[in-house]
């Protein structure tokens, strides 16, 4: 069997979405060749909340290498809370270490954490293996007007450091086609270079959870997930729609998991909305991320599910086959270009509605509530995905692994 080396700092029981794209992997890449080693942090250095059922969901066929990191608590007086930075030069010298005893066949670094990709060529020409970077978020972005100091400086470090990292890759993954094309353009990689545009799978047996009774006495409309700024307008004009809804059927609308930072740091993103549409006796936000089996209950035990992107094409939707999965009713207002978008309209899925650059969030105000009243009306018929279509079973997590693989094996047999 060959061998793999996972760099995944946020792994099991993190939650966050590096952790589940590290999570599904190791449950199949046995099943197809591979014998993961997973290079990760001491879960006590981390700042996210933990989840002990992601622990259990990865099952148990990788080795762990808990690698040296440094305390937030003492680092943050110094500015530096990033967990890659954090662990970077234990990192580097214990796959150094690490790849001159087992020999692996080939490296995958997760990112972010971003700052991983400082070592990657270095670590590749001390060990001579080969190595991938799969970008389940982007680095570098277009720097807005008005950026301050410290975002014109992270700028120029993932400028000079992607750059690097990316064309001594041999194989780059991302979540979505608009990363890649973002990659190409960005650092001018050969047309050649091996990319692909892997979105997130899902364990579909994550959603046989058991439920307790749920007493309700309104139509509960949930939204779960991380809330950031290229968003707003767009959230903006869902919230606005709800608003308009709510006016005929009483809602009760909740948001949970809205900001990135960890406890105590996380501060809520929508009061300015909840105000200025009054809808202050209806919703709630909780911005601490909440664990990942909470996610599944929660998503479980609503009415309708929300899911929205933002206004780059690249937004994959790190919960959208969960929510397939789920069958749960749900609403999306996406971007036309992106993923999700172009995947549930594929499926002719009834209960979404798109933008763009030209035609913007604000225009489709009018068909945004129109639609959320149309889902409302028929909830209680929802037809649940067929999960044995082609288009579905290629996104399940044995599916998105055996992408991963596939062009590995192509590079290992030249």
């Amino acid at each position: 069997m060959k061998t793999i080396f996972l760099i995944a700092p946020h792994f099991p029981p993190s939650a966050l979405p590096p952790s589940q794209r590290a999570r599904l992997l190791v449950k199949h890449l046995n099943d197809l060749g591979f014998y993961p080693y997973v290079f990760t942090s001491d879960p006590k250095y981390r700042e996210e909340k933990e989840d002990s059922w992601m622990t259990e969901l990865a099952g148990n066929k990788y080795d762990l290498i808990v690698v040296k990191t440094l305390d937030p608590k003492k680092t943050r007086k110094f500015g530096i809370g990033d967990l890659g930075l954090r662990m970077l030069k234990s990192l580097r010298n214990e796959l150094i270490r690490k790849a001159k005893e087992i020999k692996p066949d080939f490296m995958l670094y997760l990112v972010p954490p971003w700052y991983l990709m400082l070592i990657a060529k270095h670590v590749k020409i001390k060990t001579k293996i080969p190595y991938g970077i799969d970008f389940i978020d982007p680095w570098l972005t277009v720097l807005r007007p008005g950026a301050s100091f410290k975002q014109r400086i992270s700028h120029q470090i993932a400028s000079h450091f992607e750059k690097k990292a990316t064309q001594n890759a041999d194989i780059i993954y991302s979540v979505s086609e608009g990363i890649n094309e973002n990659l190409r353009t960005f650092h001018k990689l050969p047309e050649n270079k091996p990319m692909f545009a892997i979105p997130y799978g899902v364990e579909p047996s994550d959603y046989d959870l058991e439920l307790e009774g749920i007493k309700k006495t309104k139509l509960i409309i949930r939204y779960i997930g991380a809330v950031w700024a290229d968003a707003y307008p767009v959230m903006e004009c869902l919230l606005e729609a709800i608003s308009e809804t709510e006016k005929q059927l009483p809602l009760r609308v909740e948001f949970f998991g809205t900001s990135y930072a960890g406890e105590g740091l996380a501060k809520a993103q929508t009061n300015a909305w909840i105000t200025k549409f009054g809808m202050t006796a209806y919703m709630t936000e909780d911005p601490l991320r909440v664990t990942y089996r909470k996610a599944v209950e929660l998503t479980l035990s609503a009415d309708i599910i929300l899911l929205f992107g933002g206004m780059q094409p690249y937004y994959a939707a790190s919960k959208l086959m969960g929510l397939v999965a789920s069958g749960k009713p749900f609403f999306a207002f996406l971007h036309e270009e992106s993923f999700p978008a172009k995947f549930l309209k594929d499926l002719n899925y009834k209960y979404i509605v798109t933008y763009s650059q030209k035609e913007l969030p604000k225009t489709k105000q009018k068909e945004l509530t129109q639609k959320i009243s149309e889902l409302i009306k028929e909830k209680d018929n929802f037809v649940k995905f067929d999960m044995t279509k082609p288009q579905i079973q290629k996104h399940t997590a044995f599916g998105m692994t055996k992408q991963f693989i596939e062009p590995i094996e192509i590079l290992l047999q030249k």
